[in-house]
């Protein structure tokens, strides 16, 4: 089907991935939500929507290859989808530019924006075709592909055709680009207040025939992931080249990162990492991870056990505008007018000088209100101000 026949049928609904994804987070038996799916069609046969979600749910299931294929079937035919929750009453019609690809592909926004006020629709464009400039009817667009090398060239192509559309754009797509770790680094790294570890991206043959040694500018302990990985996914401290030969001799990534390692713990000897999202510019805590590690993730630093972890981090909720963010304030005004992205989000801690230590930051990291109410108090009414910002910044650019 040629694409301007796609923008003109109509979009066609689906239950969307952050249902889906709290649904796998409360424990359902997502296999029987796919099969209560497959049971809703009409004469065998399933929407396009409704094929969406069956992918996503693959996804979670754990099952990637076959997920892909199935999207990969949807979006040969339909590129226009609506979320089934949106209501009549809707005052903001927001339209979300999106790519096909994994569950970080993209900006989860429809966890952003989970308020009846909102009609979401979603727009997939694809790597080698054309973007169109003629939008389904929309108040405003939000540029919602993440960073990847994968995304590249649609975040190219988005940023020819962003100039022609007549609405406001959210998150411009020339903005997105800066946010690979590297292009991080070269963005931010004299800007005042913020510390981004010197990062290079070295090809494997090239630390292969260098024997150990490293790229100009970095010296050990360093740290080494293959490009394009998140969540810690292959990523090794390495103190000598020794290991930095053995990590090489076992990894199969053509593309790595060598980022030279910043020991940020505190005084107490634990590590604290802060996933902070800036809105128009405006920080606002998200969580705070604590660990005996350098290696910090929230689901790996113990706080669904440990009460005092928590207690530390609604602390730093309630302190935030005071503390934490007052104190980086110059950095994160810095990050917002050098990036240049509406929405951002970052993890960072704070480094043994003072500064605004950068791990990374994109938009397509997971914030949510996912977090059980007995054991996390706290959250809620912090993410519904995350919420809150994230929708009158929306809003505001319609009027």
């Amino acid at each position: 089907m040629q694409a301007a026949a796609m923008l003109d049928a109509p979009p066609s609904p689906m239950i969307g991935q952050a249902r889906l994804i709290r649904a796998a987070f409360e424990g359902s038996d997502m296999a029987a939500c796919a099969q209560a799916i497959a049971d809703r069609a009409q004469d065998g046969m399933v929407g396009a929507g409704a094929a969406l979600d069956l992918s996503t749910i693959l996804m979670l299931l754990h099952r990637p290859e076959e997920a892909l294929r199935l999207q990969n079937d949807v979006l040969r035919d339909h590129r226009h989808f609506t979320l089934q929750s949106n209501t009549p009453e809707a005052r903001t019609r927001v339209l979300v530019i999106v790519t096909a690809g994994d569950l970080m592909a993209n900006t989860p926004i429809d966890f952003l924006l989970n308020d009846p006020g909102f009609a979401v629709e979603y727009l997939f464009v694809l790597p080698g075709q054309e973007i169109p400039r003629r939008l389904p009817d929309h108040d405003v667009a939000v540029v919602g592909v993440a960073y990847s090398r994968a995304n590249e060239p649609v975040l190219e192509a988005l940023g020819e055709a962003a100039a022609h559309w007549p609405r406001p754009v959210f998150n411009q797509p020339r903005n997105v680009l800066r946010t690979s770790r590297h292009g991080l680094a070269e963005a931010l790294g004299d800007a005042a207040g913020v510390h981004v570890p010197r990062v290079v991206r070295v090809d494997r043959s090239d630390l292969v025939s260098a024997g150990g040694r490293l790229p100009d500018g970095l010296a050990y302990p360093i740290l080494i992931r293959p490009i394009d990985t998140h969540a810690g996914n292959d990523l090794q401290k390495i103190d000598e080249g020794g290991a930095l030969s053995d990590y090489i001799a076992g990894t199969e990534a053509d593309t790595v990162y060598v980022t030279a390692f910043c020991d940020y713990r505190d005084a107490d000897g634990l590590y604290r990492k802060f996933r902070v999202v800036l809105i128009d510019g405006a920080p606002f805590l998200c969580h705070m991870a604590v660990r005996d590690h350098w290696m910090i993730h929230y689901l790996n630093a113990g706080m669904l056990e440990d009460p005092e972890k928590r207690a530390a981090e609604a602390s730093a909720m309630a302190d935030f505008d005071g503390a934490f963010g007052q104190r980086h304030r110059i950095a994160f005004a810095e990050i917002h007018r050098r990036i240049g992205l509406d929405y951002l989000v970052i993890d960072c801690a704070e480094g043994p000088d003072g500064r605004l230590l950068i791990f990374e930051a994109d938009t397509g990291m997971v914030v949510h209100d996912m977090d059980a109410a007995d054991l996390f108090p706290y959250k809620a009414p912090q993410m519904r101000r995350v919420f809150s910002a994230f929708q009158q910044a929306l809003a505001s650019r319609t009027r």
